[in-house]
């Protein structure tokens, strides 16, 4: 009777890992992509012609919050959020994209953010980075925001050690 309730839990803890093993999987690819497009799409868009845009539209995305449940350390983030028309090769486009990674930071994407709301009120063209083979493909900071790829770094080099050890405890668990 033991050695049967030893087998059940040994199936259990192995059904457990291996959900653990899959979502930590799909973490891991979520977040490498993310990673990644940031880099890559600084590379793609060196040779990419830059020109004059007008604002459409420039606000601040604010977002506020607390890095524990006692509310001790707050934090707020800053996300600029523009739309911008623009010519190039006889076509109009309209563009909406910043950065290559998503999200607000609390240094150079909110002075991006103020610096579009000052230029949006006083009607000023802001300069943004056009793919030349497809034309309503466009950015305006085209550089990489190493304050958000360390953390991204970081939480993706912790997931990976985790699923690792789930590997580990996994093959462990198959030997017995």
């Amino acid at each position: 009777m033991k050695r049967k309730t030893q087998k059940d839990n040994t199936k259990l803890t192995r059904f457990i890992l291996y959900f653990f093993l899959i979502a930590m999987l799909f973490f891991i690819y979520l977040m490498s992509k993310n990673f990644t497009k940031s880099i890559s799409g600084n590379i793609k868009s060196i040779s990419w012609v830059q020109v004059d845009a007008d604002l459409l539209n420039a606000s601040i995305k604010i977002t506020q919050g607390s890095t524990n449940s006692s509310s001790r350390t707050k934090y707020t983030y800053y996300a600029p959020q523009v739309s911008y028309k623009y010519n190039f090769n006889d076509t109009s486009c309209i563009g909406r994209k910043v950065a290559w990674i998503e999200g607000g930071d609390d240094s150079k994407l909110r002075n991006l953010a103020y610096g579009f709301v000052y230029n949006f009120e006083h009607n000023i063209p802001i300069k943004v980075f056009i793919n030349p083979e497809q034309p309503c493909e466009s950015i305006v900071d085209r550089t990489i925001h190493w304050s958000k790829l360390t953390t991204m770094g970081i939480i993706l080099i912790i997931t990976t050690l985790f699923a690792s050890g789930i590997v580990y405890l996994l093959v462990k668990t198959s030997k017995k």
